[in-house]
C-alpha cells in the first residue's frame, strides 16, 4: 500500500471501523435472537399438543414467560450511535488530527525525496544523451540511482507501516476508553446489552428512547477534560 495513495478519509474510516467491531458483535446478537425466536416457533408447530389435550405444558409456560419479559421491558437494551460518538469524542478528534498531520508530514518528506531522485535521473539521462559522462562513470551513477530507488521503496513501506501502527494504537486507546466508560455506566443502569448502531449496519431500526449516545459522549469528554 503506497503512502501517496492513502487518502485521509480512508485513515478515519479505519478509526470508526474498530470500534465498529462492536457492530459485528451486535449483528451476531440480533441474528442469535432471531434464530432463537425461529426455533421457538418451529417447536410450537411441531410439538404443541393437539387441540383438546392439556395445553399447560412447559413449552407454553416458557413462551408465556418470554412474552411477559418482552411486554414488561425486562430485557434491557441500549445503543450508542458509533458515528456520532467518534465525531464528537474530543480525544478521538484529537488523535485523528494528529494522525492526519503525521501522514501529511511523511507524505511531504517522501514526495520531496522522490522529486529529488527524479531530477537526478533526468539529469543523468541528459548527460548520457550529450556524451558528457564516460561509460565507467555512467555505470557507477546508474548503480547509485538504482540504490536510491530501492531506498525510496523501502522508505515508502516504512512510512506506511508506521502510520498503520500508530492508527492501531489510536484505535486501541479509544476502544479501551469507550469500553471502560460503558462498563462503569452499566453498573448504574444494568442493561443486558449495549449495542453499537451505525446507519446502514446490521441494526435496521432502533427506537430513540434506547439511545444513550449523549450520556456516553458527555462522560468520555468530561474525563478527557479532566486529564488535560
Amino acid at each position: 500500500m503506497s503512502i501517496e495513495n492513502t487518502p485521509r478519509e480512508e485513515t478515519n474510516q479505519t478509526v470508526n471501523d474498530n470500534i465498529p467491531a462492536r457492530s459485528k458483535i451486535s449483528n451476531g446478537i440480533i441474528i442469535n435472537v432471531v434464530l432463537f425466536l425461529g426455533l421457538i416457533v418451529l417447536y410450537v408447530f411441531n410439538f404443541w399438543p393437539p387441540s383438546g389435550k392439556d395445553t399447560e405444558t412447559p413449552v407454553k409456560e416458557e413462551l408465556t414467560e418470554l412474552s411477559q419479559i418482552i411486554n414488561d421491558g425486562s430485557f434491557n437494551i441500549a445503543y450508542v450511535d458509533s458515528d456520532t460518538l467518534m465525531a464528537r469524542y474530543t480525544l478521538a478528534s484529537k488523535l485523528r488530527e494528529e494522525l492526519e498531520a503525521e501522514q501529511r508530514r511523511l507524505e511531504n518528506d517522501l514526495q520531496r525525496k522522490q522529486l529529488s531522485f527524479q531530477e537526478d535521473v533526468e539529469s543523468f539521462q541528459r548527460q548520457i544523451q550529450l556524451g558528457m559522462i564516460t561509460a565507467e562513470n555512467g555505470q557507477v551513477k546508474e548503480q547509485e540511482l538504482m540504490q536510491r530507488q530501492q531506498e525510496l521503496i523501502q522508505l515508502n513501506d516504512s512510512y506506511t507501516n508506521s502510520l498503520m501502527r500508530r492508527e492501531l494504537e489510536m484505535n486501541r486507546e479509544l476502544y479501551g476508553n469507550i469500553t471502560d466508560i460503558l462498563e462503569r455506566y452499566n453498573q448504574e443502569m444494568n442493561y443486558d446489552y449495549i449495542l453499537g448502531f451505525t446507519p446502514g449496519g446490521g441494526i435496521l431500526y432502533a427506537n430513540k428512547k434506547h439511545n444513550i449516545t449523549e450520556q456516553i459522549i458527555s462522560r468520555l469528554n468530561a474525563e478527557q477534560d479532566a486529564t488535560n
